[in-house]
C-alpha cells in the first residue's frame, strides 16, 4: 500500500481538504482580545466555506444544497437538461376551418378562437424526479410493462428524485389498448397529475414507437 493512500473504494466521504490552515496572531498581539476575536471569527467563516464545498457534491442533484438556480446550472451543465415548464391546462385549438369541428355544431363560416395553454413553474422536487427518470439506469434497457411500472412508481413516490423500494407497483396500471397504443392508469393524485403533464409535454421520455395515454381515476 502506498503511504497516504487508502484502499477503501468507493470513498464514503469527501476526499478533498477538510480543514483550513487557520490564520494566527503575531505574538505581540496575543493580549488584544478584539484582534483575537476577529481572527477566531475569520477562521470559523473560512472553515464553514470549506465544509459547504465538501458537502455540496454537485453531481448528486437529489440533496439539499443543490437547489434553485444551482440545480438549474448543474442539470444543464452536467446532465444537459433544462428545467421544463409543465402545463396547467392544454388549451383548445381554433375552430372554423374544415375538419376542425363536427358537422352542424357551428354556423356556416363560423369561427371560435381557441384558448392558449397555461404553464406553471417546475419545482425542485419535480425537476429532480424528471432528472432521475432520464438518467436512472438500475432498471436496465429492455422495455417491458414491469420496467415501465418501476420507473413510474419511482417518479410518483421518490421525493426529490431519490430511489425507492420498488418491489411492488400495484398503484400503476400499464396495458396495450391498440396496435402501438398503450394506456397508463393511475390514481388521481398531485404526483400523478404532474406525471401526466410531463408525459404530455415530453418532459419525460417514453418509447417513441408507441402512442401513450395517461388516465387518472
Amino acid at each position: 500500500m502506498v503511504s497516504g493512500v487508502t484502499s477503501n473504494w468507493p470513498p464514503v466521504g469527501p476526499t478533498s481538504v477538510q480543514n483550513t490552515i487557520p490564520a494566527y496572531l503575531y505574538v505581540q498581539y496575543l493580549g488584544d482580545d478584539n484582534i483575537a476575536a476577529f481572527f477566531t471569527a475569520y477562521n470559523q467563516y473560512a472553515q464553514s466555506y470549506v465544509n459547504w464545498f465538501n458537502a455540496l457534491n454537485l453531481p448528486i442533484y437529489t440533496q439539499g444544497p443543490v437547489s434553485g438556480s444551482l440545480l438549474d446550472w448543474v442539470a444543464e451543465g452536467i446532465y444537459g437538461l433544462s428545467r421544463p415548464a409543465l402545463p396547467a391546462s392544454m388549451g383548445t385549438r381554433n375552430i372554423g376551418d374544415v375538419n376542425t369541428f363536427t358537422a352542424n355544431t357551428l354556423p356556416f363560416n363560423g369561427y371560435v378562437k381557441g384558448l392558449p395553454g397555461t404553464y406553471t413553474a417546475t419545482t425542485d422536487d419535480t425537476f429532480r424526479r424528471i432528472l432521475t427518470w432520464a438518467f436512472y439506469k438500475g432498471d436496465g434497457k429492455v422495455f417491458t410493462p414491469r420496467w415501465l411500472k418501476r420507473r413510474i412508481n419511482r417518479f410518483l413516490t421518490g421525493i426529490n428524485g431519490v430511489d425507492v423500494v420498488n418491489d411492488t407497483q400495484y398503484n400503476v396500471s400499464v396495458y396495450p389498448t391498440a396496435f402501438k397504443a398503450w394506456t397508463i392508469k393511475l390514481a388521481n393524485t398531485t404526483e400523478s397529475q404532474i406525471f401526466k403533464a410531463a408525459v404530455q409535454t415530453g418532459a419525460i421520455e417514453l418509447p417513441f414507437q408507441i402512442s401513450w395515454t395517461v388516465t387518472l381515476v
